[in-house]
């Protein structure tokens, strides 16, 4: 399930993406012991990373960044944690 972070900071896309591009990053995903390799697709606005047990996609829309974490048996206990976590940072910088 997409979860939803409404742009407050930021007046469009590109502006979004840019700001999220600085504040995700591996050094940042590390904080859960994940090794993820991130990619960061400026024409399609978004980011993703991919590690074992562990996928992260922000796509950023119009007006809203869709947030979506599929974790591994091993994480799922840490999903609220994971998402309520980067839902503040993308608020607080997009």
């Amino acid at each position: 399930m997409a979860h939803s972070v409404r742009y407050t900071k930021s007046n469009n896309p590109d502006e979004a993406f840019e700001a999220a591009k600085g504040q995700i990053t591996a050094d940042y995903l590390q904080k859960w012991n994940v090794n993820a390799d991130i990619s960061y697709d400026k024409p399609a606005h978004k980011i993703s990373a991919k590690g074992k047990g562990f996928d992260l996609s922000l796509t950023f829309k119009e007006s809203e960044t869709l947030l979506d974490v599929n974790l591994s048996l091993m994480l799922k206990p840490f999903k609220g944690k994971i998402v309520s976590t980067i839902e503040e940072k993308l608020k607080r910088h997009v």
